[in-house]
């Protein structure tokens, strides 16, 4: 038995936890020179305290953007519950508060989803913005009702367009379900089974359009399309008068359901949470009270982990979770672009009794005065 001493000294990139944030507002336009409009904006973000105007969340982080567009006549805080549920989960969610009147165009509002997508992700460039330097280039689109189907039309106006989701799509003019043909990104479709404004059948034919090899469509049983609104005044008096306006479940119950799958489904496809797509899925399958649809054979997008530091703080055999930090064992072999670090306490040995293959890409460092003696196999490619 022989005591060996290992100096890797490699630098590596360091992603900070997953956290919830407080809930910043922020009211504002932006202008689309192109067509000489101005896009009343409204602005969910992760903050550090909660408040109108407060400033964005400290730190590098940087943060996704989700573009959201209102259903007809609904006023975009019919919306706080996502767009809270958005930011304090670390991203960016955007609504555009054009085309609210009785007679909006459809083709307006596609095109000022697809704008804001783009013009958003752009202020990580612009010093004067308080998001200079803090957007990741990653935007979803998405919608309810008229916004939901205008959502498929940005897609086909911005191809930059990184994943879409919606709720009680409607049929515009443009068609979104034509449009849908030309979508070729990441989908997630919610309906409501005992929505009579726009039929689930109708959110379902748009899933089945998306050329995406990945995608998910997601019925909520009982849940009327006024839920997803949180029951907005003038939605729930169509529904009263189209005689769909009961159902036994209530909007908070389809607000949970709904983000218990989107979550893990942006955080995969925007924060590169690659341990999220298995949450989404086991959520899928173990959630009662939906009916679902999911095909996914072959996915094209490819989820880029962020490097994990392993670090031994104790003393004594590798194998004993308790003498790592935060109880984290390295996998063997260590995933590229992590790194272990030996760091015991005082002069404790870390004892290495078993296998570990270090491949190229990782690291492993023993600091300065520590000691690893190795027992078991230690492989570095």
């Amino acid at each position: 038995m022989r005591n060996i001493y290992l100096l890797i000294f490699i630098a590596i990139s360091i992603s900070t936890a997953a956290q919830p944030y407080q809930v910043g507002r922020r009211s504002t336009f932006y202008t689309d020179a192109g067509r000489s409009r101005n896009i009343g904006t409204e602005l969910y973000y992760p903050a550090s305290s909660a408040g109108t105007n407060v400033p964005l969340a400290p730190g590098t982080t940087a943060f996704p953007v989700v573009v959201f567009g209102h259903g007809f006549t609904i006023p975009y805080g019919s919306y706080k519950w996502l767009g809270d549920s958005l930011a304090s989960n670390g991203f960016i969610a955007v609504f555009p508060t054009t085309e609210s009147s009785l007679s909006p165009s459809h083709e307006q509002f596609g095109r000022d989803l697809a704008f804001l997508c783009s013009r958003i992700t752009s202020l990580t460039d612009s010093a004067g913005s308080f998001l200079f330097g803090r957007i990741k280039n990653r935007a979803a689109v998405a919608g309810h009702s008229m916004g939901g189907g205008s959502s498929f039309l940005a897609a086909n106006y911005n191809t930059a367009i990184n994943a879409i989701f919606n709720f009680a799509a409607a049929e515009t003019t443009p068609s979104a379900k034509a449009a849908a043909f030309n979508v070729n990104i990441p989908a997630l479709i919610f309906s409501g089974s005992s929505d009579c404004i726009v039929r689930d059948t109708n959110q379902l034919r748009m899933y089945s359009n998306v050329m995406y090899p990945c995608k998910a469509y997601v019925n909520i049983s009982n849940a009327l399309h006024c839920h997803f609104a949180n029951n907005e005044a003038s939605c729930v008096t169509g529904q009263f008068f189209s005689g769909c306006n009961s159902s036994p479940i209530t909007a908070p119950i389809v607000f949970d359901k709904t983000v218990a799958l989107l979550l893990p489904w942006l955080q995969y496809y925007l924060q590169d949470s690659c341990s999220a797509k298995d949450v989404f899925e086991a959520r899928l399958s173990g959630m009662a009270g939906i009916s679902w649809q999911r095909s996914c054979s072959n996915d094209p997008f490819i989820c880029a982990s962020p490097p994990i530091q392993y670090i031994f703080t104790g003393s004594g055999n590798w194998t004993d979770a308790a003498n790592w930090q935060n109880n984290l064992i390295p996998p063997s072999p260590l995933p590229l672009g992590s790194e272990i670090i030996i760091a015991a306490t005082g002069n404790n040995t870390c004892i290495l009794n078993t296998p570990q293959t270090i491949p190229t890409g990782a690291a492993l460092t023993v600091q300065s005065g520590k000691i690893l003696l190795i027992q078991g196999n230690l492989m570095i490619q």
